[in-house]
């Protein structure tokens, strides 16, 4: 063996080794960032951002969010988008707060009516998805508008409180029934808050849905390759509607919610949540392209904004630039979504190691 030959060797080795290490490195992003998020909070704020109470408020704050994102995992898996999930989320939450002061309905009858509301409006958007044959990204943006306009419609542009009173200056029996669904401070079974274990259970039962079931399969077959899926017997517009009218019907449950955490509904609730919903997918490593995802990766996606934008308030980070922090991090993540982007940084290793063989063999 040559000397130039045993020079080149160990690098050769070095460089297969890191072709496999950036592999494995992009199918763990989620993880790796989520790691990254908890230690730069405990270098920074140390006990403060690990206080029990502090972490279950910021869990708290972005549930109904996290709730969204669940049901936009399901719309991306099958390489579709909804944009409207925000608005109807907000009109539920309008819906919730009327049912509640103008209607007086018990908060336990307001929760299946605002998700039954929700699942309607999913099912205009599955439908126009399908039966309309209109994109999804253009029929949701359009339900964005046509949700604002009748949440803005019913309540007049006036917030609605959640909170009425007696004439004795006490909170209605109901409305203090409802602060139960989220509003701060307020717990079931003495310490659990409801937002977080909401989210907690929408995510176990859909993770499920999505991994044990036939229309969990049918729904990755979708999304990976919609004609494939379509000769094995798949019914496409089925399964894609049955996504959308699940959209739909966790933002009507995540509605309540956002209601009874703001203490009102306001004619502007829910803007830009579909926004982060998305996020949260994209950075839990859902592929836009569909076919590739899990309802766990959104979790962690979600747990990632939630730690985020706790910590960045923590060290006084300005609005401003969480904006521009977060943007950057959901354009990295659709970057190292890119399925040839480690293989060709493999084939870029391989590259060297061929010229180095034909280096060393000279």
């Amino acid at each position: 063996m040559s000397a130039t030959t045993k020079t080149v060797m160990p690098q050769l080795i070095r460089n297969e080794r890191w072709g496999r290490v950036l592999a494995v490195l992009g199918s763990l992003q989620g993880y790796i960032g989520l790691v990254l998020v908890v230690l730069f909070g405990i270098i920074s704020k140390g006990n403060v951002f690990l206080d029990q109470t502090n972490l279950t408020n910021a869990v708290g704050a972005f549930a109904s969010r996290g709730i969204l994102a669940v049901g936009e995992t399901l719309v991306i898996l099958t390489a579709g988008i909804d944009l409207s999930v925000g608005s109807m989320l907000g009109l539920a939450s309008m819906v919730a707060a009327m049912s509640l002061v103008q209607g007086g309905i018990p908060p336990l009858l307001i929760l299946p009516i605002c998700m039954a509301a929700g699942a309607g409006m999913g099912l205009v958007n599955g439908i126009g998805a399908t039966s309309l044959r209109i994109q999804s990204f253009v029929m949701t943006l359009a339900m964005l508008s046509v949700f604002r306009g009748i949440d803005r419609q019913i309540s007049n542009n006036v917030s609605v409180g959640t909170q009425p009173v007696n004439s004795d200056g006490k909170l209605t029996k109901h409305a203090d029934q409802f602060q139960m669904y989220g509003t701060p401070g307020h717990n079931i079974f003495g310490s659990v808050y409801y937002p977080v274990l909401a989210f907690i259970v929408v995510v176990v039962v859909f993770q499920l849905i999505l991994s044990r079931t036939r229309f969990g399969r049918h729904i990755y077959a979708v999304g990976g390759n919609e004609t494939a899926a379509r000769l094995s017997g798949v019914n496409i517009n089925r399964t894609k509607i049955a996504v959308f009218v699940l959209a739909g019907l966790l933002a009507g449950f995540a509605g309540p919610i956002d209601a009874a955490y703001s203490a009102s509904a306001d004619p502007l609730a829910g803007q830009s949540y579909e926004l982060d919903a998305i996020a949260a997918a994209v950075i839990g490593g859902t592929s836009l392209a569909g076919g590739r995802g899990s309802i766990v990766g959104t979790l962690v996606g979600a747990l990632i904004l939630t730690l985020l934008d706790n910590v960045l308030g923590l060290n006084s980070v300005s609005d401003n630039l969480q904006l521009i922090i977060k943007g950057l991090i959901v354009v990295a993540a659709v970057v190292l979504q890119r399925p040839d982007l480690f293989s060709s940084i493999t084939a870029w290793f391989r590259g060297i190691t061929r010229s180095a063989r034909s280096k060393g063999g000279t």
